[in-house]
């Protein structure tokens, strides 16, 4: 056993983790109840896209950048603490990187799948996911065999892929990405302010102030001569604005790192609320300038700065209430429908869409008649259908779990 290891375990903060659960949970549920017939306006994105303002489903995103920001002084530390080298570190950082932006362009992909080839829609959608658990799932035994495996799945999913576009071997574009290769490109802005800035406080608020700028100068056309080079990759928002995020959330894991000047839960209390009502003032003060320009106004397919500010402060708030709750007064029966989720993540993200394939297939047997699609034509029937599969997705995640199905980047 080594010396490190009770350290490390005392790292952990259980409300960070119920925080991702919660996250995820309402991730699937949102997902699912906007194709319900009926269903309300503040329960879906703003609408019109581009407009100014944000609900609640708009908040879902940035809480998955800002809870992949705290988690990094953790992950690194321990990294540091267990005794890898920087290079190490950095192998491990760009492997994270790299499959994230992997897993998001065949995910992007799947939503403009054009079934002009032989396989359809849900076949292949469970050809890819097969692929995707079996080269990250963290197997025991026989990994080498499983990995290797999976990669094939992934390369015939390549293969076997047909978009609307013209027909070549290969037809999937990194398009936007997906929102696991946005997760993907911020995680890697957020990893290097951490090490770059010596895991300082004043650096990284810093870095979160020149991000800003670097989303408001690609809106000013100062990377226009870029995007020729790299024209898959929206350098303000991707870069810019979502790491941003990334860093704020960073910023708040690292007070709660041991040794820090913040180690009662009373200061780190009063210093998270100050920290979200300083964010939350800053979206107020970018907002008033909504009519200058577009990139001031509050909207989350624009990545603008005061949605950015305005979500990290929300997500700052509720972390707060859930620190309190689990951490502080130890009050942890009613994070029992969280843990699965928040312990299996990646896997309950992707779940969803398997079961809508198999779903899918399953309608075959009934000439076409898809009943799970068929309770959402009525709202009050569709509502509690996506409540139930949220749950499911969660608990179902938390279960293979325990049967060794378990996804690790």
């Amino acid at each position: 056993m080594s010396g490190n290891q009770p350290e490390l375990r005392n790292e952990r903060i259980e409300s960070i983790d119920i925080l991702r659960g919660f996250t995820i949970l309402v991730m699937i549920f949102v997902n699912d109840v906007a194709g319900v017939r009926g269903t309300p306006g503040w329960m879906k994105h703003i609408s019109p896209p581009l407009g100014d303002g944000m609900t609640f489903v708009d908040i879902v995103f940035p809480a998955f950048l800002f809870i992949v920001g705290m988690s990094i002084p953790f992950a690194l530390r321990r990294r540091i603490n267990l005794g890898q080298t920087i290079p190490q570190i950095w192998k491990h950082i760009l492997i994270r990187t790299a499959s994230l932006l992997i897993i998001g362009v065949f995910m992007v992909n799947s939503e403009s799948f054009s079934g002009e080839g032989f396989l359809s829609s849900s076949v292949w959608t469970l050809l890819m996911y097969g692929g995707v658990i079996l080269v990250w799932n963290k197997s025991t035994r026989h990994p080498a065999i499983i990995k290797s495996f999976g990669i094939v799945l992934l390369i015939l999913a390549a293969l076997f892929f047909r978009g609307s576009g013209p027909q070549e071997l290969i037809e999937l574009r990194p398009q936007w990405w997906g929102i696991l290769g946005l997760i993907g490109w911020a995680y890697l802005v957020g990893c290097a302010t951490y090490l770059l800035s010596g895991s300082k406080l004043y650096p990284a608020f810093g870095m979160v102030a020149l991000l800003y700028f670097v989303y408001i100068a690609d809106q000013a056309g100062f990377f226009a001569g870029f995007y020729e080079l790299i024209p898959w990759l929206n350098i303000g928002a991707a870069l810019g604005s979502h790491g941003a995020i990334v860093v704020s959330g960073m910023i708040l894991g690292m007070i709660l790192m041991p040794g820090s000047n913040y180690e009662s839960p009373a200061t780190r209390i009063r210093w998270a609320f100050l920290y979200g009502t300083g964010l939350a003032i800053a979206a107020i003060l970018l907002h008033s300038a909504r009519d200058i320009h577009q990139m001031f106004i509050i909207n989350k397919i624009l990545a603008t700065p005061p949605w950015c500010l305005w979500s990290s402060a929300i997500v700052t708030w509720i972390w707060i209430l859930i620190y309190w709750l689990v951490d502080v007064k130890e009050w942890k029966k009613w994070t029992i429908a969280l843990q699965p989720a928040g312990a299996n993540a990646l896997f309950a993200y992707i779940l969803a869409p398997v079961l809508y394939a198999l779903f899918e297939l399953s309608s075959l047997l009934f000439t076409g008649f898809n009943f799970y699609h068929w309770l959402g034509q009525d709202f009050a029937i569709g509502f509690w259908r996506s409540v139930i599969f949220a749950f499911g997705v969660t608990w179902l995640a938390g279960g293979l779990r325990r049967f060794g199905i378990n996804l690790k980047l």
